[in-house]
């Protein structure tokens, strides 16, 4: 259920100082959220991520900040995400940074996901909560972009710069300090949460990686993974959703991501009853009802988006998967 997804603190810490600079009470705030302020004295303390988001609503009301989840990241970066942060730095390329971040984000957000991908010259990361209509949710998304900026502009070093950002939202009130902090053009009411940059930065080699570090910290970072309970084929699942989001549909990435082979990646999902191809369909269905419920996107392009050679190929599988068009279902969800 959504409503155990947690999150770690990290960043979030922020948001205190924030309230008491403008005359909020963080303690009274925290518990109208179902929260303890006592909490964020420690990043890796772990809170409910609707609660979480539920704090950041409020906060818009209590202090009349707009964009108070962006003001609460701006100085957030890699440290923020603890060890999966460290891991990130001490990957080779700025790329398997971000297979990283998409293969073990859930370790720090288990309520939301990445979406890395790729387009022509422009490569993009986005940010796309599990949950639709969460409050706060807006801006928990402002948050988790200003931290993927400052992770980015800490990867890939001086001379970086994106080319646009946007977010499926309205615009809110004062859009001053998203001019400033991003430094490119930002759209609102956009068909996706994303920060988008040169594709040449993806090659980039990151000076402070050590393979030794690496190699240490990303096997900790599955044993936490094991800790969480989450069978293989959940997390595998995960990850293509994430993949499928950044319109990347290989199973050979699904393998890299977690640093093993086609052929070994194949087996571990025979051994619990399913295959690549299965979580890929599952992956691309739960992405096309994303889209016909939550965007204006049109039909053709959402098949082009999940890797359909033609609209009609697309309606196929959903009439597959849904028992109805794409078109008729978008008309039925989007009513209610």
């Amino acid at each position: 259920m959504f409503s155990e997804k947690v999150i770690r603190v990290g960043g979030a810490a922020a948001l205190l100082p924030l309230l008491v600079e403008h005359d909020v009470d963080p303690e009274a705030l925290a518990a109208e959220a179902g929260l303890s302020a006592a909490l964020f004295a420690n990043p890796d303390n772990v809170v409910p991520f609707a609660a979480l988001c539920r704090m950041l609503d409020l906060a818009v009301a209590r202090t009349r900040l707009s964009d108070i989840g962006l003001r609460s990241c701006v100085g957030t970066g890699l440290a923020s995400l603890g060890k999966l942060g460290y891991l990130v730095a001490n990957c080779a390329t700025v790329e398997r940074g971000l297979s990283a971040l998409e293969a073990y984000l859930h370790v720090h957000d288990q309520g939301a996901m990445p979406a890395i991908g790729r387009n022509d010259e422009k490569a993009f990361v986005g940010y796309e909560i599990l949950a639709p209509g969460i409050p706060g949710a807006n801006q928990m998304t402002f948050g988790a972009l200003a931290i993927a900026t400052n992770i980015l502009r800490s990867l890939c070093g001086p001379g970086f710069c994106l080319r646009d950002v946007a977010f499926a939202f309205p615009r809110p009130h004062n859009t001053s300090l998203f001019r400033k902090f991003f430094d490119t053009p930002v759209r609102f009411d956009a068909e996706r949460s994303a920060v988008a940059f040169d594709a040449q930065w993806l090659a980039s080699p990151i000076p402070t990686a050590d393979p030794y570090l690496h190699a240490v910290l990303a096997e900790d970072i599955r044993r936490d993974l094991d800790r969480l309970g989450e069978p293989v084929d959940g997390t595998v699942r995960r990850v293509v959703r994430s993949l499928v989001a950044g319109g990347r549909f290989s199973a050979d990435e699904v393998a890299d991501a977690f640093g093993v082979n086609r052929r070994t990646l194949a087996r571990r999902l025979r051994n619990r009853g399913t295959t690549f191809r299965e979580l890929l369909d599952e992956a691309r269905y739960d992405e096309a009802r994303r889209l016909l419920q939550s965007s204006t996107v049109p039909v053709t392009e959402i098949a082009s988006r999940l890797g359909y050679a033609d609209t009609a190929t697309f309606t196929r599988a959903f009439r597959r998967w849904a028992g109805t068009s794409p078109r008729r279902w978008h008309a039925r969800n989007r009513a209610l």
